[in-house]
């Protein structure tokens, strides 16, 4: 089954809560926080937000010279509070309300219109993916916790949840249409079908391999060589061991699936390149498809198909509207222009930087591969054609293909503004 998850990414300047189902993305480690108090009801007042309820509407604000408050009868006016919630919360608040009034504009473009039950059904959609594991009326103090791990505030929540309502509106007619037969029995194989569980080492580069197989060679169990030299944090303390997975599983290369599957039981592959990273494989066993039929899950399988093509469509807009904002927006207000600025240049800068990243490691990839082919040439120009002892030819570490895909689907944690 699926594991569903909340994240909350950074889509160009703005966030956007994403409520989806990864399948090879790991369960959070703890519950979400249990409520310690009775929960408020701050959850039917905003459940369903009206669409114009987070717009600024002049006409229901004070005046900004209004004293809205006294401290020992000196006044405090509206433009005193004004000023520094515009500076600590403006700029965010902005952006969410472009993207909400562009998804707007699209979905005024298509004829499709929204109700408050609409806003409310993505509302509950969400925190039902948030807190799984809590009953309805706990879910106000649940998500007040949350808001406040994540330093988001209540306005900018349901300004993303009207913005999500329209673009899960749009993007339903678009996934409906991809969602065919194929993609279903693809979809079914991969929940249902052959999986194989196995152990890897992942490692730097191909001098960390050739050690690898030295100690597999030595007679190292391969668990204990994972847990002493395997590059990944995750895997490595637990022998190398990964989740069972199927071909059709999403999130792993396809070079990885494709050596794991070729392998016999308890056999160890070559090197495996993915990325600026090298691995061994090893086929701990073969798990032979579940006694299902196909018609007894269809329905089941097509839910499942059909949001997770909803959550990456819905994705896909965000970023889009990333790009419209940046375009189309112009922030005459000093104080947040000068903040979208400086935010745009650090986002360029870290582009910049993991371009640069990327090219030091794909030459550093190349120059150890070419060291290593060269020390291989002279060990066998060196050495007999076969091995005294048993007269067998002795192997070498083959080339390794270019790296096609990631090593395994990132999993983001929810993360606050920054």
């Amino acid at each position: 089954m699926l594991n569903c998850a909340i994240k909350i990414v950074f889509v160009g300047a703005a966030f956007a809560f994403i409520g989806g189902c990864n399948p090879n993305e790991p369960k959070p480690p703890t519950d979400p926080p249990k409520p310690t108090a009775a929960p408020d009801d701050r959850a039917s007042a905003n459940s369903a937000v009206p669409q114009k309820s987070m717009s600024n509407d002049s006409s229901l604000a004070p005046p900004r010279d209004e004293v809205i408050a006294t401290v020992d009868n000196e006044p405090i006016t509206m433009r005193q509070l004004e000023a520094p919630l515009v500076e600590g919360y403006g700029l965010n608040v902005l952006l969410s309300l472009t993207q909400l009034d562009l998804a707007r504009q699209e979905a005024a473009r298509k004829g499709i219109t929204l109700s408050a039950q609409d806003f409310e059904a993505e509302r509950d959609f969400t925190l039902g993916k948030m807190f799984k594991d809590a009953t309805k009326d706990q879910y106000p103090q649940l998500l007040d916790q949350f808001l406040l791990q994540q330093r988001v505030s209540r306005p900018e929540f349901e300004l993303v949840m009207q913005t999500n309502a329209y673009l899960r509106k749009i993007a339903a007619p678009v996934v409906q249409k991809q969602v065919g037969e194929e993609q279903l029995k693809e979809a079914f194989n991969s929940l249902y079908g052959e999986t194989v569980q196995v152990r890897h080492i992942e490692c730097n580069n191909l001098q960390e391999i050739a050690e690898a197989k030295r100690r597999l060679a030595a007679g190292e169990p391969f668990d204990s060589v994972a847990k002493a030299i395997s590059r990944n944090a995750r895997t490595g303390p637990m022998g190398g061991e990964l989740p069972p997975f199927s071909m059709a599983a999403a999130g792993y290369p396809k070079t990885f699936k494709e050596a794991a599957f070729a392998l016999k039981e308890g056999e160890v592959s070559d090197a495996v390149a993915v990325n600026s990273t090298y691995h061994l494989i090893k086929l701990e066993k073969r798990i032979p498809p579940r006694a299902v039929k196909y018609e007894d899950v269809k329905d089941s399988v097509r839910d499942e198909v059909t949001e997770r093509l909803m959550q990456a469509t819905i994705a896909n807009m965000r970023q889009a509207l990333a790009v419209q904002t940046q375009q189309k927006l112009q922030i005459l207000d000093p104080v947040m222009k000068k903040q979208y600025e400086d935010r745009r240049a650090e986002a360029q800068a870290s582009v910049k930087n993991r371009e640069d990243l990327s090219k030091q490691l794909t030459a550093e990839r190349e120059r150890q591969n070419a060291e290593f082919n060269a020390a291989a040439a002279a060990a066998a120009a060196t050495k007999p054609t076969t091995n005294p002892a048993t007269g067998a030819t002795p192997t070498t570490l083959p080339a390794t293909a270019a790296p096609t895909a990631p090593a395994a689907a990132p999993t983001t944690a929810p993360a606050g503004k920054q």
